[in-house]
């Protein structure tokens, strides 16, 4: 008796399952068909099937779901290396981008120098500037070893950017038309017999006077070197901004406003005497 008490759970598993033996056996000898009793032992069975099937789809699902979301995140690391691969390729061509439209603009700027005078031509990176927002004075990386002396002439694509005032071995410094201590010679575009001379005023502007007080300038007419002084004819400056009439000095004076843009310079190709 006392076995019997300890084994109570074992002993009704035993008979469930000696039930379920006999049930299946008696339906498949019935060709299937079921009787009352048959019904309602299984009933009682599945009364005990149920919870373990659900439990065995539960766990199932489980594993399917774990092994599901394992391989998701393997997805979006990969898909993040990818990403990243590309983002970095972009980069790279964004650069040899801009770096071809700088050599372009270098390109351009050979044609503004008079092609009759023995000049050469070499290309600069700038290394460090002023402590000033504009590049009033700047370094470049190139300097004796390259052939460089004081005087000679920086530009880029836009037009005129200055002159060369300090040389080392393999550095040069520049100064621009926009500092205050720069004077350049100009004509106007529309009628090159109008000669003036503009100064730089430190802050990105020019502003100078034209030699004739009945000159015809207008707001909008393009300037150029004029070729007297040490700058070569014909390079772009700017554009003149405004036109005031001095009566006093019997002068017109003009606002100009440059064609480089003296906040951002990169590159500069340097004429060589």
């Amino acid at each position: 008796m006392r076995w019997i008490s300890r084994h109570k759970k074992l002993m009704i598993v035993t008979m469930v399952t000696i039930l379920l033996i006999i049930v299946m056996s008696v339906s498949y000898l019935n060709d299937y068909s079921t009787t009352d009793p048959e019904k309602k032992i299984g009933n009682i069975i599945t009364l005990f099937q149920e919870p373990f099937v659900k439990a065995g789809n539960g766990l199932n699902k489980g594993i399917s779901g774990i092994f599901r979301f394992k391989a998701v995140i393997t997805e979006n690391e990969k898909l993040k290396e990818e990403i990243s691969i590309l983002k970095n390729e972009i980069i790279n061509l964004q650069l040899k981008r801009n770096e071809l439209e700088e050599l372009k603009q270098l390109e351009a700027a050979l044609n503004y120098a008079n092609v009759n005078q023995d000049v050469t031509f070499i290309t600069g990176n700038v290394i460090a500037k002023d402590g000033t927002n504009w590049f009033n004075t700047f370094t470049i990386n190139i300097g004796e070893d390259d052939g460089l002396t004081p005087n000679c002439i920086a530009l880029n694509g836009d037009g005129l950017i200055g002159r060369v005032f300090e040389v080392g071995n393999n550095w040069s410094k520049i100064v621009a038309i926009v500092d205050d201590s720069h004077s350049v010679s100009f004509r106007i575009t529309r009628d090159t017999k109008y000669i003036g001379v503009v100064d730089g005023d430190g802050q990105g502007s020019l502003h100078g006077y034209l030699m004739d007080p009945n000159a015809d300038v207008l707001t909008g007419d393009e300037i150029i070197t004029s070729g007297l002084g040490i700058f070569p004819e014909g390079i772009p400056i700017g554009t003149v901004e405004e036109v005031i009439k001095d009566e006093n000095k019997l002068l017109k004076t003009v606002k100009v406003k440059p064609y480089v843009y003296f906040k951002n310079i990169d590159k500069v190709l340097v004429i060589k005497y």
